[in-house]
C-alpha cells in the first residue's frame, strides 16, 4: 500500500469507529416479537411439520411443504407487523 491509501484507511476508520459503537447499541426487536407471536401460529406449524413427516421419505424430489411453511410465516408475520411498527421511532 502506499503512504496515501494507508492515511486514508485510517481517516476511513477513525469515521467508521463511532457508528459502528452507535450501531451496537442499536436491538432489533423483530426476531424477540417473531419469537412471540409463534404461539399463535400453532395450528400452522403443526399443519408444516406433518406435512414434512409425510414427505420425508420421498425419493422423487418432487414433493415440498413450501405452501405449509409459508402459511406459518404469514401467520406470524401478520401478528407481528403490527407490534414492529409500533416498536419504530
Amino acid at each position: 500500500l502506499t503512504r496515501a491509501n494507508r492515511a486514508h484507511r485510517a481517516s476511513l476508520r477513525r469515521l467508521v469507529s463511532p457508528l459502528q459503537i452507535k450501531m451496537s447499541d442499536v436491538v432489533d426487536p423483530k426476531p424477540q416479537i417473531e419469537e412471540t407471536c409463534k404461539v399463535h401460529c400453532v395450528s400452522e406449524w403443526q399443519a408444516y411439520k406433518a406435512c414434512a413427516e409425510r414427505i420425508k421419505n420421498d425419493t422423487t424430489g418432487q414433493a415440498h411443504c413450501s405452501g405449509q411453511y409459508f402459511d406459518f410465516w404469514h401467520c406470524v408475520d401478520h401478528c407481528a407487523a403490527p407490534k414492529i411498527f409500533a416498536a419504530l421511532k
